[in-house]
């Protein structure tokens, strides 16, 4: 039996008893899975009412209003949940994940321990499970600033789960921080090796060798971010940045064309091309660019106001020679 046939059965057993609590139940199951959210939460609240002391009813009710993106419902259902079972590390790592979501860091840092705590109790070599609750910890201490207990939970997460490359690459972020640069790099490697396809882990090695002055590796690994990703635009504006440093004039030109081609919009490429045409000494074309960039004044990134001045001194320049 498909998932269509068994829904049409489970729906037609309701319709016929609607006491058949047990067909409701598998079918807000299968709604939930199949995405149908809201009819999910139909069935699954309708059940709740009379089984007002089953878990299990909370914590599905929570995921519905977190699917549907109603954190502040789905905190009330995950807290019962908690309240009906505390000792389901399920429960209190769902109840974790939506209080970050609503910004409540320090009770999701508290959340998250209590589940490292009872994952530990039930498995003590650890597990894929625990090796999750500590990636969680380790991001909340990383957006806290404490990059030194971040470290240690992004490691603790690799020593558990060595193919958790997400693990990996916060963890080089973290070496990055504190100035261990060289760990830092063997990190993004790491990623790299698990995931080819990570263009993060490209740009920023790249960010890092152009900081060292290692130009070509630079260049080679935001080439390679463009490759996975064309639609990085930092990534072109990095390599935009690199080649005028270079005073290779002619690159800058022809990276921001091509990102122009592929981000219309953006007022930020309009800007480097005119500023690549102006030092490669092309004044005509830096005025031309440099009008269009403050056609796109609500993408720029760069002072409107400067920006502004700039073009009016260019153009009673461009008078004063004609």
């Amino acid at each position: 039996m498909n998932e269509v046939q068994r829904f049409d059965t489970l729906k037609r057993a309701i319709e016929e008893d609607t006491t058949n609590f047990q067909a409701r139940r598998e079918l807000a199951v299968l709604c939930l899975d199949l995405g149908f959210e809201q009819m999910a939460l139909k069935h699954l609240s309708y059940l709740a009412n009379i089984f007002q002391e089953d878990a299990s009813l909370q914590f599905n009710i929570g995921i519905c209003w977190e699917k549907l993106k109603r954190y502040e419902y789905a905190l009330k259902a995950y807290r019962r949940a908690v309240e009906l079972k505390p000792d389901d590390p399920d429960f209190l790592y769902n109840l974790a994940l939506v209080l970050e979501a609503l910004g409540e860091e320090d009770e999701a840092l508290l959340k998250f321990k209590e589940v490292a705590c009872l994952e530990y109790s039930k498995s003590p070599s650890g597990d894929v499970g625990s090796a999750n609750t500590f990636f969680c910890i380790g991001c909340l201490y990383s957006k806290k600033g404490d990059s030194k207990n971040a470290i240690k939970c992004f490691l603790r997460t690799i020593a558990l789960d060595p193919s958790d490359y997400f693990a990996h690459f916060h963890l080089a972020q973290e070496y990055k921080k504190t100035g261990e640069v060289a760990l830092a790099i063997d990190e993004y490697n790491k990623v790299l090796r698990l995931s080819s396809d990570y263009s993060w882990a490209y740009f920023n090695l790249g960010q890092i060798y152009w900081e060292q002055g290692d130009i070509e590796n630079a260049l080679s690994m935001l080439k390679k971010t463009i490759e996975k990703n064309p639609k990085d635009t930092e990534c072109y504006k990095l390599i935009i940045k690199i080649f005028m440093s270079e005073n290779n004039y002619a690159q800058a030109v022809k990276y921001a064309e091509v990102a122009i081609e592929n981000f219309e919009e953006e007022g930020d490429f309009y800007l480097l091309l005119a500023r690549a045409h102006m030092a490669a000494g092309d004044s005509e074309q830096y005025f031309e660019f440099l009008k269009k960039a403050l056609g796109y004044i609500q993408s720029l990134s760069y002072d409107v106001k400067a920006i502004k001045m700039e073009y009016r001194e260019a153009e009673r320049a461009r008078h004063g020679k004609q």
